[in-house]
């Protein structure tokens, strides 16, 4: 596809249609396709497909895997980001930062769109499934499934773990001879001026993770505060960091606190010398009431002092020094 694509930029071409070879797809519907792109010449058309014949189960539950996968890691959704009749326009595809030559390279090809705000489009057509002894297809289920499985687990890791200048460095061609220090600088650069040009923003995102990193939900905090900030649209790097509030040598402060604020919302009393026998693990469970909502509103109340303490120094610097991203 790589090579074909190469080619059609060398002869002119500024879009390009791809099709299956194993005739499930119909030539006669390129002109849906080519209409599409009239309408919008800078994204990119994926075939939603009307299937005519038996889809084997299997298949079935692999295309909605990807695309749950695809709409969780993009932000985008399509209706069947497994179909192979797309058009791509060429100018997007020598900008893009490509590296697979699998099945997986329709799904890093639409992710890295995405993460680089290509408009992606469905276009309804028609695909024929013929009965299995005459189908023709070169997918591996194991090797190919793994390899695509590899990928999504990649970039759910770039999306919800790193700064938001990684999936633009990662997807853009530009920064491929960059050096790993200077690629480093764009990004700090890149978080950097999100902080100080939205320091509402910013400072929800800190208070939401401290928030998630203190609320019961222990071994589930940082993935947490990750998904929900992607669905607020708040700095999900931010938020991650934040949420690592509950480290080792904190964690017995926080349970103390917790105890002290529950027994005082059970009890009416502050009791700051609680009895403790065992692990935390053990008293949670003796006290689990008193700890369960003392470590709620703990947790509540620590979002929104250092959310708030953020969004004051976020703001004094700007007031100050002027916006970061204008220095």
């Amino acid at each position: 596809m790589m090579s074909g694509f190469a080619k059609a930029s060398q002869m002119g071409f500024d879009r390009a249609i791809t099709m299956d070879a194993d005739g499930q797809h119909l030539a006669g519907e390129i002109p849906l396709f080519l209409a599409a792109a009239e309408r919008d010449p800078d994204a990119i058309f994926v075939g939603a497909r009307n299937r005519i014949g038996k889809v084997a189960k299997m298949s079935r539950v692999a295309n909605r895997f990807s695309d749950f996968w695809f709409w969780l890691e993009s932000g985008a959704s399509l209706p069947d980001t497994q179909c192979g009749f797309r058009s791509y326009p060429l100018a997007l595809i020598n900008r893009l930062r490509l590296k697979k030559d699998h099945y997986d390279f329709e799904v890093e090809v639409l992710i890295k769109a995405a993460w680089m705000d290509t408009p992606l489009k469905p276009v309804p057509m028609t695909a024929i499934y013929f009965p299995p002894e005459q189908r023709v297809s070169h997918f591996r289920p194991v090797k190919d499934s793994l390899r695509i499985g590899h990928l999504f687990a990649l970039f759910f890791f770039m999306r919800f773990f790193l700064p938001s200048g990684f999936q633009k460095v990662a997807s853009d061609n530009s920064f491929t001879k960059l050096s790993f220090s200077k690629t480093l600088h764009i990004v700090a650069n890149d978080f950097a001026r999100e902080a100080a040009s939205k320091p509402f923003h910013f400072s929800a995102s800190i208070g939401l993770g401290m928030m998630m990193g203190i609320l019961p939900i222990w071994g589930f905090q940082t993935i947490s505060a990750a998904l929900l900030a992607d669905r607020l649209r708040l700095n999900k790097f931010a938020a991650v960091v934040s949420s690592n509030i509950s480290f080792p040598l904190v964690i017995p402060f926080i349970f103390y606190a917790a105890l002290v604020i529950g027994h005082f919302l059970f009890f009416g009393v502050l009791d700051f010398h609680p009895v403790l026998q065992g692990t935390l693990t053990q008293i949670a469970a003796q006290k689990f009431p008193e700890w369960f909502w003392g470590s709620v509103v703990l947790a509540v109340a620590t979002g929104m002092a250092g959310g708030g303490m953020t969004y004051l120094f976020a703001s004094f610097i700007n007031r100050f020094r002027g916006p970061l991203g204008n220095a």
